[in-house]
């Protein structure tokens, strides 16, 4: 049979293994997949240790062991990035320390490592789920800590522990929110980490694939009235290189997005604050034409917004501007616009046609809508396949396409029609819910349209909305068949309580980025700045506080002086027993009192005895281990107190 500190021992050892599979699975994205599956091996062979009761590893073969993984993961630095390689290692160590693990003193390290690991999680997550998750494994290393140096037969003080945490959480509610808000120290690198949203490429077939995710791309929170939806164009990329069926970002237009805009004097009407999630790219989302933005993002020369790096975690910052059209910069720019690939004979030949009809570029645009709307034109998330020339293909054969078919065909007509075009790629609408006041856009908003030049101003167009006005007036699902509809909300998610709780969570994953994540510098001088105005008032609200506290804590002493001469065995008595000893008649004593009831409840004779002796010897022959027994005794019964009370009081 195993001995009590042997049981602890294991109890411990399965602890901080169960630990580090957690660790190992929040960190995850940081690592590998090869470097996943050797440490889940090496967990995996302390498991079955531990199970059977095996000898720990030994010291010398750990470490051999430990150094050449660690060479490995060296080698792999320039690939995983340094931040990455720190966590490999940190993990490692635990690892290894747990390994070789023989004697409960050798753990001392490995609970300090835990802690930086736990530390490290959040750098990598933000969402408010995964962070109660990191908040779980806190607690378990933080409780494996504490029975680390507890004796073995002790048990956790569960009032003392509320009593630290109720003078600690004050604490760190004043730290968090009056502590100088610090800049992150790195970034995170974002090697081998899939970005997601749009590319800076766009062809047939890459917003069909993005909008089947239904993952978050960002939220926005209006501070005035919500625009109409027809207006929630979102512009997040601009298409002016084409090949014959493939759209690009051009290079010059990559390397000034890193380039501030100068001042603008249009009008800035429409303040929103936006929250990015993690996309690992560095455009971000703004409507029309933006003004000025906060300082974490700046506004390129041709109206995009942009970040200095990528976005590796959830991005907050504020935007001002306002939906007039976008300016042109210079004549270069509008040459990028006109330049026309080879192929697509018919589509040539049909702009030369509108351009004949419509010389002027308005008249010529919606003489294209309208040719979108009468003719059979289909709009659908699974078109078929296109030849070499794609825009004839679709235009003239299967008429049947996604917004990236539409914006792609108009472009391409309105340039070999003479007239400045380019695709934007970016998200329309959004999900607005009135009671959190905020707009939601996922990545099925996914969305291409058509900017064309028009007395120097870049007038946006969407062909989408002559095809499909359902898309634009009201969301992606109303647009689809039935059948398609399937394709973008599995069978699960269709269930309307999981709906409701997915949607339930999101709203509080929106005031953790709001409340917690969006708590910066600005948010802190704020802060500070209402305090000032409403010092007074808070003053006076100190000081009756503080005089409730003391007027209580005098009462205390009093009440506590009024008992001091009350023996321990008796004050431990009325502290689990007190109601049901406020019966009992002034003559008669606390174990006769207790002993009469024998008779009456004979499911609490061994409780009744067994209490009545240890008071009776603690009390009058002060012994004080029995005075040790009667306290453990009240303690590990409370269930049988509690029913003994209510005997005692229905008698």
């Amino acid at each position: 049979m195993l001995t009590q500190q042997m049981l602890q021992q294991k109890k411990l050892l399965l602890c901080w293994a169960a630990i580090q599979l957690s660790l190992l699975l929040l960190l995850q994205q940081a690592f590998a997949g090869w470097v996943i599956a050797i440490f889940a091996l090496l967990l995996l062979y302390r498991l079955l240790s531990i199970f059977q009761a095996k000898a720990a590893v030994s010291l010398k073969l750990v470490n051999l062991l430990a150094g050449i993984i660690a060479i490995t993961f060296f080698l792999q630095l320039r690939q995983a990035g340094v931040l990455h390689f720190m966590l490999q290692i940190l993990l490692l160590a635990a690892i290894a320390r747990l390994l070789a693990l023989q004697h409960l003193y050798e753990a001392r390290q490995l609970v300090w490592v835990h802690y930086f690991l736990i530390a490290c999680c959040f750098i990598l997550h933000q969402d408010m789920l995964i962070a109660l998750l990191i908040f779980l494994v806190f607690a378990a290393n933080l409780y494996s800590h504490y029975r680390l140096f507890s004796p073995s037969v002790s048990r956790l003080n569960w009032r003392q522990s509320g009593r630290s945490l109720l003078i600690i959480l004050p604490l760190w509610l004043a730290m968090f929110l009056l502590f100088p808000r610090l800049p992150p120290f790195w970034q995170i690198p974002n090697a081998n980490i899939a970005s997601t949203g749009l590319s800076d490429t766009l062809d047939p077939g890459s917003i069909e694939q993005l909008v089947q995710d239904d993952s978050l791309a960002f939220r926005v929170e209006f501070d005035g009235a919500l625009p109409p939806r027809q207006q929630l164009y979102w512009r997040a990329r601009l298409y002016e290189d084409f090949d014959g069926r493939r759209w690009q970002v051009n290079a010059l237009r990559q390397n000034a997005s890193r380039q501030r805009a100068p001042d603008n004097a249009a009008d800035s009407s429409l303040s929103y604050r936006v929250i990015a999630e993690a996309s690992q790219q560095t455009g971000l989302f703004a409507l029309a034409t933006p003004v000025t933005s906060s300082s974490n993002v700046f506004i390129s020369p041709g109206g995009l917004l942009s970040s200095s790096k990528p976005v590796s975690q959830r991005l907050s910052y504020q935007v001002s501007g306002s939906l007039i059209p976008v300016m042109l910069i210079s004549e270069q720019e509008q040459q990028l616009n006109l330049r026309t690939a080879a192929g697509n004979p018919q589509t040539q030949q049909f702009a030369y046609q509108l351009k004949q009809q419509y010389p002027q570029s308005h008249a010529l645009v919606q003489a294209l809508a309208e040719h979108f709307r009468q003719q059979p034109f289909y709009y659908s998330l699974t078109p078929p396949p296109l030849g070499s020339n794609s825009i004839d293909a679709f235009l003239f054969d299967s008429r049947t396409g996604f917004c990236s078919h539409y914006a792609s065909a108009s472009a391409v007509i309105l340039r070999h029609a003479g007239i400045a075009a380019r695709v934007v790629g970016g998200y329309q609408g959004g999900n607005w819910h009135p009671q959190q006041g905020y707009l939601a856009v996922r990545q099925r908003e996914a969305h291409a349209w058509v900017e064309y030049l028009d007395n120097g101003v870049w007038q946006p167009f969407d062909p989408t909305a002559a095809v499909a006005p359902e898309r634009i007036l009201n969301s992606l699902d109303s647009a689809l068949p039935e059948d398609q509809r399937a394709l973008l909300d599995p069978g699960w998610r269709q269930l309307a309580l999981l709906q409701n709780v997915r949607q339930q969570l999101m709203h509080l994953d929106y005031y953790w980025s709001v409340w917690v994540l969006g708590f910066n510098e600005n948010s802190q001088q704020q802060l500070w700045h209402n305090l000032y105005r409403h010092l007074p008032a808070i003053a006076y609200a100190v000081a009756v506080l503080f005089s409730i506290i003391i007027v209580l804590l005098l009462y205390y002493r009093l009440t506590r002086s009024s008992t001091g001469n009350t023996p321990e065995a008796t004050k431990q008595l009325y502290r689990y027993l007190g109601k049901a000893l406020a019966a009992k008649p002034p003559s008669l004593s606390v174990s006769a009192f207790l002993l009469q009831y024998v008779s009456h409840s004979p499911g609490q004779n061994v409780c009744l005895k067994q209490l009545t002796a240890l008071y009776e010897q603690a009390l009058y022959k002060e012994d004080a281990v029995a005075l040790k027994q009667l306290k453990q005794y009240l303690q590990c019964h409370k269930a049988e107190l509690g029913r003994l009370r209510r005997a005692i009081k229905n008698t």
